[in-house]
């Protein structure tokens, strides 16, 4: 009976599936009143969303981190045009929305916010303006850890 209970309890906690989580927005837009298009389009802006977030990533760790937010911008009026062609004018303008009330640090993943991070720090240590990477150790503090044989 226990052993019925543990597997109950185990099948409970696997995750679900894409196909799951993409099935109860579909179910929970039909709860909210939305027809077909209406949730299709829906689904269209947020797939777009994370299709930007890795395209733009991508692009950013190739250029070492030299990315502002007009490539990005470029990268989602591209996305958009698709969007229109696919789900009308407005789910695009819904789409452009988002991103423009969007942060680069959320529409980055997180490969792509190291690289900046990295040539941000790169430009600041050149103006010398950061510290630099490697500090010398004092005299002092490289003593404390010598090795002592006798």
């Amino acid at each position: 009976m226990l052993a019925l209970i543990a597997i109950a309890l185990a099948i409970h906690f696997i995750p679900s599936g894409p196909e799951e989580a993409l099935q109860k927005f579909r179910e929970q837009c039909r709860a909210d009143g939305m027809d077909f298009a209406e949730t299709e389009a829906a689904i269209a802006i947020r797939t777009s969303f994370v299709r930007l977030r890795r395209i733009a990533s991508d692009q950013c760790v190739a250029q070492g981190g030299k990315m502002d937010r007009d490539e990005i911008n470029q990268i989602a009026s591209q996305i958009a045009s698709g969007l229109t062609a696919a789900h009308g004018r407005e789910a695009a303008k819904s789409f452009i929305g988002w991103i423009d009330a969007s942060p680069d640090e959320e529409i980055l993943y997180d490969d792509a916010r190291a690289a900046r991070h990295r040539n941000t720090v790169e430009a600041l240590r050149a103006n010398g303006l950061y510290p630099p990477k490697n500090v010398p150790m004092s005299e002092d503090l490289r003593n404390a850890f010598r090795i002592v044989k006798r």
